[in-house]
Formats: C-alpha cells, structure tokens, sequence
C-alpha cells in the first residue's frame, strides 16, 4: 500500500512538472526609485559636509551633538509661533504684537518639546537664543508680520529623476506699492558670512531655488527673496534700528536661478552614486570649523584631519 501511494504521488508530481514547464512569465522591467530630497536637509546638508551627510542622514546614526540643530530648530519654531500670535490664532485679537513675555513663553513651550526628544543646548546658545528671538519680533514684527501670508509653506517640484521640496519659511505681501507680487523669506540663525564662503553661496541657491519652486507652484515669480540673518542682533547694546549686514536680498535674475538648480541637480546626482557604492568621499569644499565642531565623526574623520583640525580624545 505505501508503495502505491509513492508511486501515486511521484506520478502525479512528474504529471504537474510537465504540466508547467511550458509556462513562461515575463520578466518586468525594475521601476526606477525616485527619492525626495529636501533642499536643506539632503542637498545643502551634503555639499556641506558628504561624509556627515552619509552618516547621519542614509545611515541614520544618532548625533551626540545637537547644538545647532537646537538652535534653527528653536528660532524658526518660535517665530513661527510669534506669527500665529499676530494672527490672532492663540487666544488674543488679530493684530497683536507679541510681547518680550509672549516670545519667553513660546520659546519655553518650544524648548521643552525640544527636550522630550533629547536636544538641548548649553546656557549661552540658549540665551543667545532667546534675545535674538526678542529682538526681531520687537525690531521687525511691526512691519512684517501684518504682510505675512503663510508660514512654513511646502513647495516641491517634480525634476523627473527625484523630487525636490523645502519649506519656506515666511511668504509676504511685497512692500511694492499698489502690488499684489510675494516676498519669501528665510531666517538664519547665525551671522552674515563673508561673499567667499561656501556657506554663503549655498544660502543664495537655497533662496534662488524656492524662488523657482513658488513659480511653478503659482505660475507667479517672487518680487524679492531675503535672507535675515537673525544672529546680527545679539550684540549689546540691543540695535534700535535694523542692522545692515541683517538683511540680504538674493539675486533672483534667471540665469542665477538655472545655476542653482544646476548645481542642485548635480548633488543629487552625487548623493545617488554615493548610494550605490555606499562610499562616502570627502566633502569637495571644505566644511567649516564650526560643523566639524559639533560632528561626532570628527576624531577619526579624513576631511578634518587634512584641514589639520585636531581633536584629542576625552577620556572618562
């Protein structure tokens, strides 16, 4: 009886393998990936440091080192809230300037939030913080804040390999006369720096770049694209006036724009080869001595070692 059985289901396995020999399945063609990649946090976090930038953001280690995470965190969350206030969306009128209280209060509230998920700061930074913070809305709320549009907008556009999207922080009615044309705006917790660093030129495509991603959005160019660089009020004795290196209005001529998203498009296609190798080079423009400050990479990092940025190791 057991022999019959064997012979039964051999039989019938044979009976199915010529059954589906003749089946062919057709081979599909692999979709391409196409990723998103935002303009700060993927493209100028890679052409400010590759080797970081790998790390951090593909591999997803854990930074020990968040101060200035902290600090643009905090800055553009406060003030996102000092603009609520003015709309009157927090339980006071419309129209209401925040008070030196009202922006301790926000950055409390923020700051705490901010803690749940471990980044912190040391006691200056956050002070800095804070009177910067206090100083803008007080120097710049009055006028600014009732031509806001919209805060923390998304804008993206489709570049056929990737997505490219960045939030932009303020959109503002243009202090053009009789216009109804938009501003955009981008806070910078730091000072201006210098035409000759990098740092600077990538501030300007980043700007050049959302400008370009309004238009396709609305079909409408911004009048203006402004940097504020946010860190030029914290010298005493508090300004009473708008600082002049505060304020930087972005080159918004077409050919500016086609470079940036040149350049833009060719760090994406950098990002893309690092991928697949998974080899990280060095950063093809030196990164500052302030990001190689705060990287936990920088005690056996390549890049800090040929700009002959020592870091000695602490021991317990």
């Amino acid at each position: 009886m057991v022999g019959f059985v064997k012979q039964f289901q051999g039989s019938r396995l044979t009976s199915m393998y010529q059954h589906f020999q003749s089946l062919r399945l057709q081979k599909s063609t692999p979709v391409p990936v196409r990723r998103r990649y935002s303009v700060t946090s993927d493209i100028l976090a890679y052409q400010q440091c590759s080797i970081q930038y790998g790390a951090y953001a593909v591999r997803r280690y854990e930074p020990a080192l968040v101060v200035q995470l902290f600090y643009g965190t905090i800055v553009h969350q406060v003030l996102d809230r000092a603009h609520a206030h003015f709309r009157g969306e927090l339980g006071v009128p419309p129209g209401t300037i925040p008070s030196d209280a009202d922006i301790q209060n926000y950055f409390t509230e923020v700051e705490n939030a901010l803690k749940a998920r471990r980044i912190r700061a040391v006691s200056n930074v956050r002070e800095q913080a804070l009177r910067v913070l206090q100083r803008f809305n007080a120097l710049e709320g009055p006028d600014l804040y009732p031509r806001i549009l919209d805060t923390e907008c998304l804008l993206q556009a489709d570049q056929q390999n990737y997505i490219l999207h960045g939030n932009v922080d303020v959109l503002a009615h243009s202090d053009v006369p009789n216009g109804d044309q938009v501003e955009i705006w981008d806070y910078k917790g730091s000072t201006r720096l210098s035409k000759g660093n990098p740092e600077y030129q990538r501030y300007v495509f980043q700007l050049q770049v959302y400008a370009d991603l309004y238009r396709r959005k609305t079909g409408q160019t911004p009048t203006k694209a402004i940097l504020y660089f946010l860190n030029e009020l914290a010298p005493d004795p508090p300004p009473q006036t708008r600082p002049i290196n505060a304020l930087l209005e972005v080159n918004l001529d077409p050919s500016a724009v086609q470079q940036a998203l040149q350049s833009f498009g060719q760090t994406v296609q950098q990002i893309e080869s690092c991928r697949s190798s998974r080899i990280w080079p060095d950063p093809v423009e030196d990164p500052s001595e302030a990001t190689c400050d705060a990287c936990d990479l920088r005690w056996k990092c390549p890049a800090a070692a040929k700009l002959g940025r020592k870091y000695p190791l602490v021991y317990p």
